[in-house]
C-alpha cells in the first residue's frame, strides 16, 4: 500500500467517526426534546390527578364529604407531599 492510499483510507475513516459523530449528536439533541415533553406531560398528569382527587374530596358546594375511616386514611390514596 503506497502512502498516498494510506492516507485516502486514513481520511475514509476520519470522515465515517465524524458521521457517527454528528448522528450521535443529533440523536441526543432530539432525545433531550422528548425527554422535555415527557417531563411536561407528567407535571400536567400530576397536577389534573391532584385536582381530581382535591375535587372527589369536596361536595359541590365544597363542603367536606364524610367518607369511611379506612378510606380517609388508607395509604393507598394519599398522594406524597412534594
Amino acid at each position: 500500500m503506497t502512502t498516498r492510499e494510506h492516507l485516502e483510507k486514513h481520511d475514509r475513516e476520519i470522515r465515517a467517526i465524524k458521521d457517527l459523530v454528528r448522528e450521535g449528536v443529533r440523536l441526543m439533541i432530539e432525545t433531550r426534546k422528548d425527554l422535555r415533553a415527557l417531563t411536561l406531560a407528567q407535571k400536567r398528569t400530576e397536577a389534573s390527578l391532584k385536582a381530581f382527587i382535591d375535587s372527589m374530596r369536596t361536595c359541590g358546594k365544597g363542603a367536606a364529604v364524610r367518607r369511611p375511616y379506612f378510606f380517609i386514611h388508607s395509604s393507598v390514596f394519599r398522594i406524597p407531599s412534594s
